[in-house]
């Protein structure tokens, strides 16, 4: 009979193992506090029940005591030998058919028509038995496997660190992209501003001129007019015919003011731009597909998608920040 601790005790009655005082190693247990879930020997249980914060705890001793040790947790032993689903009773059997270890009980009740085997007559010199060598071959082999998956881990965690240098460079190559064509288009915007600005001056500026000498032939003939006023004769001639000539100064000014005018400006954005704008994921997205672990598929390598809109930023409509021109009219 297989002993715990390696030392030699007596049996408990109905027990197939034996028992031995958690406190004192080597010592036969006599009793069981259910409280602390310990076993006792004479000596401790003795000083047990007489300290006063164990005074009220309830020791069994005798056959009283739990012939299951996993209710006691003498040891990992004990445990190991208890049956789950009976704690009061030892595994004996093992079921060929269902590759389990159980009790008597189980024995009787779940496994009677099981092709069965006797675990103290089954496992003798187990220790070399091909299946104790194929179990450990196995769990090295699953060390060895974890080891590997550990270090593909830590790969995958240096990926993930290391900043995408192919990544970060289209990022930057697509930015300064759409800046040299943003920079372009207002450069345009500009210079056609500038050209109808040119225009709009030049013809103002020689409707100006124009004005100027209607002002001044306006201002000769009045002077010419108020030198015949001593004569009414040369006066009632001179006013006429400056009636004639102010007639035709008259028109010629509301041809000039009829001409008087320029062009204003705003700018109109490309109702493309205004849907990148608005959206949050515009211009580009982040599209992610498995790294190149061998153990994982979520491994996450990145890449740069650029909007479908945005391919090429040249294509964009001219009219992405085009000129609205709105005559402005000036009366004189």
């Amino acid at each position: 009979m297989d002993q715990v601790g390696g030392a030699k005790a007596s049996k408990q009655p109905g027990t197939t193992h034996y028992i031995f005082c958690h406190l004192c190693p080597n010592v036969q247990a006599v009793a069981h506090c259910v409280d602390c879930r310990i076993y006792l020997c004479g000596s401790c249980e003795g000083h047990h029940t007489k300290f006063p914060l164990f005074k009220n705890h309830r020791v069994l001793t005798g056959t009283k005591m739990p012939s299951s040790l996993h209710q006691g947790h003498a040891s990992i032993v004990d445990d190991l030998r208890t049956c789950s689903d009976h704690p009061h009773e030892d595994i004996k059997f093992f079921c060929v058919s269902h590759d389990a270890v159980y009790c008597s009980i189980c024995s009787t009740k779940q496994h009677k028509g099981c092709q069965q085997e006797y675990i103290p007559e089954l496992c003798k010199d187990y220790i070399n038995s091909d299946d104790y060598k194929n179990v450990t071959a196995n769990f090295h082999s699953a060390d060895i496997t974890t080891n590997t998956v550990l270090k593909e881990i830590e790969n995958c965690i240096k990926s993930v660190d290391q900043p995408n240098c192919s990544l970060v460079e289209k990022l930057r190559k697509f930015k300064v992209l759409i800046i040299a064509y943003l920079d372009k288009r207002e450069k345009e915007l500009l210079h056609e501003i500038k050209l109808i600005r040119d225009k709009d001056l030049a013809a103002l500026k020689k409707l100006q001129s124009s004005a100027n000498t209607v002002k001044s032939d306006l201002s000769k003939e009045l002077a010419n007019v108020k030198t015949h006023e001593q004569n009414s004769s040369d006066l009632f001639i001179a006013t006429k015919r400056a009636q004639t000539l102010l007639d035709k100064l008259k028109s010629s000014l509301e041809d000039i003011s009829r001409k008087t005018e320029y062009q204003e400006f705003d700018l109109q954005r490309d109702p493309l731009v205004e849907t990148l704008l608005k959206n949050k994921d515009g211009m580009a997205q982040l599209v992610t597909s498995p790294g190149k672990s061998n153990y994982f598929a979520n491994d996450i390598e990145y890449n740069f998608n650029i909007d479908r809109m945005m391919v090429d930023v040249h294509s964009l409509s001219s009219s992405m920040l085009s000129t609205l021109t709105n005559p402005k009219r000036t009366y004189m």
